[in-house]
């Protein structure tokens, strides 16, 4: 028995798990109705990082070749029967050619292990994986441990949206990827998720 950390598309069963690591990973986080929103919207990408104990199987897809620790299997059917420990999600709205990452989280016990790394750059691979040009996203003004991980990953700082963060009135930093082939450098990286 081993434990594996498996990338897969997110489902309907993992919204209560998803909205829980959202619950602690953002003051202002999301109502579970609004990931079930997000399964329908075509323009929506999500992803889980999963836990699981299991025997390894041949059917399980080494990815090395993208870059990804052998520690990470890509899930080969959307569904599994076991859904696993959900320990991070992530997710982009893809409009214009462009990815804009609406949110990522780890659990907290997993953080600072590099898994916020991995999940961001499947995310960024699916991005590339739907034409888009560029990736996106805002990250709070004092959040200077997420921007050292983005920045890791390419995304440099574009300006900033001021006053955006409904809680408390917090700025934003807008970070950009550009050209989205740029992100596969900083893989295996520690994160600060």
């Amino acid at each position: 028995m081993n434990t594996d950390y498996i990338v897969r598309p997110m489902n309907r069963k993992d919204v209560t798990q998803v909205a829980s690591i959202d619950r602690e990973a953002f003051p202002t986080m999301w109502p579970p109705m609004n990931f079930y929103r997000e399964l329908e919207n075509q323009l929506a990408s999500y992803l889980v990082l999963v836990e699981k104990t299991a025997v390894i199987e041949q059917s399980d897809i080494e990815n090395e070749e993208d870059g990804i620790s052998g520690k990470v299997k890509r899930w080969l059917t959307p569904h599994g029967k076991d859904q696993g420990k959900i320990i991070a999600f992530a997710g982009f709205w893809i409009m214009a050619g462009e990815a804009h990452i609406i949110g990522v989280a780890v659990k907290s016990e997993y953080r600072r292990q590099g898994l916020g790394t991995l999940i961001l750059q499947e995310l960024i691979d699916q991005a590339k994986q739907r034409q888009a040009d560029c990736v996106t996203l805002e990250v709070r003004m004092s959040n200077y441990e997420a921007q050292r991980l983005y920045a890791s990953l390419g995304f440099v700082e574009m300006g900033v949206r001021r006053a955006y963060y409904t809680d408390n009135r917090e700025d934003a930093v807008i970070m950009t990827l550009k050209p989205v082939a740029s992100g596969n450098k900083a893989l295996g990286k520690a994160s600060d998720l």
